[in-house]
């Protein structure tokens, strides 16, 4: 039943034909549609692409309810292009194919500010309009199925995985510094205060982040856009990556992570209950407490004076990645295959 669906799936991105998942898809199902931002070719008009990919979260949804009835399933890839479209599929097609999947659901359980009283209340709106919602770690998964009353079924672990051409690993000389990067839910003050009693080279990449704290000498902060392959080139050439995230409730760093680990990098990251759903501690990462500056200079200590052990890490973890491409293809299987056999029975009342 899984290769007579038909998918759409709606990103807010410019995809370009490059991206793994629509190859895991289409070899699944029957034919896989993706509904993108609007965009101009011409470089000139870099501002308008800008606003469109900015907007097109709201846009994208109504334009994917338009051409619903060619689809079987329609994918939602961002939480708010899943909200937008659940509230319209509640208010305007409830009960009706397509079946509607958000890839991306999680919240902020840190939070209780108003804003975020807002958010949960619109997300309350959509949820009837949402048939099956993934989210990136089992842990997740109970907590949304209590908090939101949603039946345990509808709600499936959907793991992150790499692409094959990120395992393609050059081999490069170790230089004496640590690397850490990133933009949401980072926490670089206690990285800063882990290195300022080390005196290791630190090379923090962030256009967000602004100090807190004093930094010293052996942190450089770079706060200007560079290229890919050169952010690529300061993880390799790195003796290893620390990724610091702010707190165990947010399920965050786990694309980095990912990206460190399947480039064969040690890595050292704050546990949470997302990025413990990717590694084992000790053998494909290193875990630490979020905000414990001294746990974090241990572990950070312990990688730069043993140095086998930090590659024997790294290695484990680019096998691990690889891994997941299998994990990432039996979840979807098991996804597709609920929803064919939902749709199935609905044609058959």
């Amino acid at each position: 039943m899984i290769s007579e669906l038909k998918l759409l799936i709606i990103v807010n991105w410019k995809e370009e034909g490059r991206w793994f998942v629509l190859d895991i898809l289409k070899k699944m199902v029957q034919s896989v549609e993706v509904l993108q931002p609007v965009s101009l070719k011409n470089t000139a008009n870099v501002f308008f692409t800008y606003v469109s990919n900015y907007l097109s979260e709201f846009y994208l949804p109504i334009m994917a309810f338009f051409p619903r009835n060619r689809f079987d399933v329609i994918i939602s890839w961002q939480m708010r292009i899943g909200v937008c479209y659940g509230i319209l599929k509640r208010i305007l097609h409830p009960g009706r194919l397509p079946l509607h999947i958000i890839q991306d659901f999680h919240i902020n359980l840190t939070e209780t500010g108003f804003l975020y009283r807002l958010r949960i209340a619109i997300l309350k709106m959509a949820i009837p309009g949402i048939d099956y919602f993934c989210c990136t770690s089992t842990e997740e998964e109970q907590i949304y199925s209590k908090m939101f009353k949603i039946p345990s079924e509808r709600i499936i672990f959907l793991p992150l995985a790499h692409p094959l051409h990120s395992f393609n690993r050059q081999v490069y000389t170790n230089k004496d510094y640590i690397f850490s990067y990133g933009k949401s839910d980072r926490d670089f003050e206690t990285l800063i205060r882990s290195v300022s009693q080390l005196k290791i080279k630190t090379y923090i990449l962030s256009s967000k982040y602004c100090p807190e704290v004093e930094v010293p000498d052996n942190v450089r902060i770079i706060r200007n856009h560079i290229p890919y392959k050169d952010v690529v080139q300061l993880i390799e050439y790195s003796r290893m990556v620390v990724i610091p995230l702010k707190d165990y409730r947010i399920a965050a760093g786990q694309i980095s992570m990912l990206e460190v680990m399947a480039m064969g990098k040690p890595l050292i990251i704050t546990e949470n209950m997302a990025t413990r759903e990717y590694a084992i501690n000790d053998k494909t990462a290193l875990f630490y407490s979020a905000g414990n500056a001294e746990e974090l200079a241990e572990k950070i200590q312990y990688l730069w004076n043993h140095e086998e052990s930090a590659n024997h890490i790294g290695n484990e973890a680019r096998k691990s990645c690889l891994e997941l491409q299998g994990s990432l293809r039996s979840a979807f299987s098991t996804l597709l295959e609920r929803t064919a056999e939902e749709i199935h029975k609905g044609e058959m009342k």
